[in-house]
């Protein structure tokens, strides 16, 4: 048996909070994202004057007639961070977020096709209390989204797919990228949401949902976010919503409560002692104060989201109060139209190596995206070329999407370097840029695997926090262009591993700490990659069986790395945070994609070809030899990828066809050795 450690507490706190989440019924973490919240003095400082704002606003309201509003609907821009999914799945991802939009719109309009319940119920039981409504609406973004945000493309939704909002960190959640939007974050967490009883959007706050209580209908499966059949109708976001604009929750306790404490103090709820779980039946039972009855159906107690249906006109009238008196002037405004008519400029492939002395030209593809129906034909231009270099671009206007390729010709009379060049469309009204960087240095990125051989290492603590390391050693020294971890562990409590690599320069970055749920798990081979892509972030990964299957992202950043020399002892160090449980390391590796020298140095031998060139793929090489050695060839494509590699014997009169497997259209490199002798040749795949 364990000894009852921090663990041991986290872990029964866990456990509660799961029979409660999953058994009991709904829950709701606004008390615990409260209290970390105001342990920040700032926030705290700001919560209290926002506080001020919202009671004086509350108190005018009173003295008049509240239910004559008037003025102007407030619409409230929405960002939608979906911390995990699939790229490809955006469109359904986009189409929850709008049906969650969608749900609220009505909710708090008392425009829900499910109020007739209470129209038809509910009026012997309460007479007199009608359905509140609010004077707010909410739209998802779609302009002006954040530069730093680059998956967001203007006049498109306001939804990221693996954005590491917050940059991953716990209470509270706050992102100052999406200061001014109402943010809600959706990703796996112990319950079904959380957000801070009056929240500011200055901060770039956050609503946090679970991912089976967002939106309705089937989801989107294949990003795992799929509203189950309890809390399937989009209500959590309502009722995390009710917190987020002042609204507490109708009942003085979860469980242990009594009458007395004064419940949400909001005159037309009826005070309750404690929450009510599931669907109970009309009539519901009496509150504190009979004969007043529970007010189950409301959107701040905790039944099912097929019994909740309703606010109240108080309810209302303090939200219009918060978001009137603190909100309003700090909502990012015309964010809700579409976007300003026209385009944006991608690059698909930067940077790319050439070299003078064997390469005349480099090809660059970029993408052309159109907003809001812009139709003018914009020119394509570059500046920042190497001299003496030319530059062609087909196609050399466009006036809706597409692709174009920049080629950079004359390569031959250019001076070695490093060239950033800026590639700018020119349309009557506007005109946008995007930088591509050219590698003009003589250079070719190869990537190559490096194997632990001190393994596996028995994982055995006892008492306490224990360290365990394997060492690669490299010996080329050459500049790290890329670099990508891969280890396997199998260990009877996952959570309690930390691991980090440190590279021969002494830079430590850490690949996971503490992730998983509690109990047995693997990393099975997990490839840790920092361009993994946008739905793999390590950091809060609970994988199904705790089975960490990569590739992922860090939890550190392996580009710190970059451009540090390769040679040197590579440790990885894996913590196991507790004793009493074990495990193995049976696998480390690391991908290095080291930039070296590219040769130029032809043949003395005779007989040297590569035909057919241009080619679809396949290709013929020749050359007569009495080296003795292996012949080695190696393809890169156009980024200095190593794409082909295969050593040959050597029987004097070499003859080989080399077939690259369907590759895409386009140059790339043939490098070809023969002991002493190297050479690189371009060709060209139609």
């Amino acid at each position: 048996m364990k000894n009852f450690t921090f663990k041991s507490i986290f872990t029964v706190l866990a456990l509660l909070l799961a029979v409660t989440s999953y058994s009991q019924g709904r829950t709701c973490g606004m008390m615990e994202y409260m209290e970390e919240m105001l342990k920040d003095p700032v926030l705290a400082k700001e919560y209290e004057a926002n506080q001020r704002l919202f009671k004086a606003e509350v108190a005018n309201r009173l003295n008049a007639d509240f239910n004559a509003r008037g003025g102007a609907t407030i619409v409230i821009p929405v960002a939608v961070h979906f911390m995990t999914g699939n790229t490809a799945d955006r469109a359904c991802l986009e189409a929850l977020a709008q049906n969650q939009i969608d749900i609220l719109n009505a909710d708090y309009t008392a425009t829900n096709a499910d109020l007739s319940i209470w129209n038809n119920q509910s009026g012997q039981y309460f007479p007199g209390l009608n359905p509140g409504s609010a004077n707010i609406s909410f739209c998802l973004a779609t302009s002006n989204h954040p530069a730093a945000v680059p998956q967001l493309i203007e006049g498109q939704p306001a939804v990221t797919i693996g954005y590491n909002f917050s940059n991953g960190s716990g209470f509270p959640e706050m992102d100052a990228n999406f200061q001014g939007y109402m943010n809600f974050i959706v990703k796996g967490i112990g319950g079904l949401g959380y957000s801070p009883l009056g929240g500011s959007v200055t901060q770039g706050m956050g609503v946090v949902l679970n991912t089976f209580a967002f939106g309705s209908g089937p989801g989107c499966p294949a990003s795992g976010i799929v509203p189950n059949s309890t809390y399937g109708l989009g209500r959590t976001v309502t009722h995390e919503l009710g917190h987020f604009y002042g609204l507490n929750h109708t009942f003085n306790a979860d469980g242990g409560g009594s009458c007395g404490a004064g419940g949400d103090g909001i005159a037309d709820t009826p005070e309750v002692a404690n929450s009510t779980y599931g669907c109970p039946s009309n009539p519901t039972p009496f509150a504190c104060n009979a004969p007043e009855r529970r007010l189950t159906m409301n959107y701040m107690d905790y039944v099912d989201d097929a019994c909740m249906y309703m606010f109240t006109p108080s309810q209302m009238n303090n939200v219009d109060s918060y978001v009137s008196a603190v909100l309003a002037s700090q909502f990012k405004p015309g964010v809700c139209g579409p976007g300003n008519p026209g385009f944006t400029l991608t690059a698909n492939d930067s940077p790319i190596y050439s070299c003078p002395n064997t390469d005349t030209e480099a090809s660059f593809n970029l993408s052309y995206t159109t907003i809001a129906n812009f139709n003018e034909t914009t020119t394509f231009s570059a500046s920042g070329l190497p001299a003496n270099a030319t530059v062609d671009f087909t196609p050399s206007t466009l006036n809706n999407d597409g692709d174009f390729v920049m080629t950079v010709g004359n390569l031959g009379a250019t001076a070695v370097g490093v060239y950033t060049i800026e590639v700018t469309g020119t349309s009557n009204t506007v005109t946008e840029s995007v930088d591509v960087e050219l590698f003009n240095n003589c250079a070719v990125v190869t990537c190559d695997d490096y194997v632990a051989t001190d393994l596996p290492v028995v994982i055995s603590p006892v008492g306490g926090p224990t360290d365990y390391t394997s060492t690669i050693t490299i010996t080329e020294d050459l500049p790290i262009d890329d670099i990508n971890v891969t280890f396997a562990i199998d260990h009877t409590w996952i959570r309690d591993i930390t691991a980090t690599i440190t590279s021969p320069n002494g830079t430590v970055v850490e690949l996971t700490s503490v992730n998983g749920v509690d109990g047995a798990g693997e990393y099975q081979n997990t490839v840790f990659d920092q361009e993994a892509g946008a739905g793999t972030d390590i950091a809060g990964a609970t994988p199904p069986g705790n089975i960490f299957i990569g590739p992922y992202t860090p939890e550190g950043d392996l580009s710190l790395i970059y451009g540090e020399m390769s040679a040197g002892d590579w440790v990885l160090t894996i913590t196991d945070n507790f004793d009493l449980d074990g495990g193995n390391l049976t696998n480390f590796e690391i991908e290095l994609c080291l930039e070296d020298a590219l040769s130029i140095s032809e043949f003395e031998l005779n007989g040297f070809a590569i035909f057919p060139n241009p080619n679809k793929g396949e290709f013929t090489i020749k050359l007569n030899s009495n080296s003795g050695s292996d012949i080695k060839v190696n393809v890169f494509d156009i980024r200095g990828r190593r794409i082909f590699n295969n050593a040959y014997t050597n029987n004097g009169d070499f003859n080989e066809t080399v077939n690259l497997n369907n590759v895409q259209a386009g140059m790339y490199l043939v490098t070809v050795n023969d002991g002493n002798n190297e050479i690189t040749k371009r060709i060209i795949v139609e």
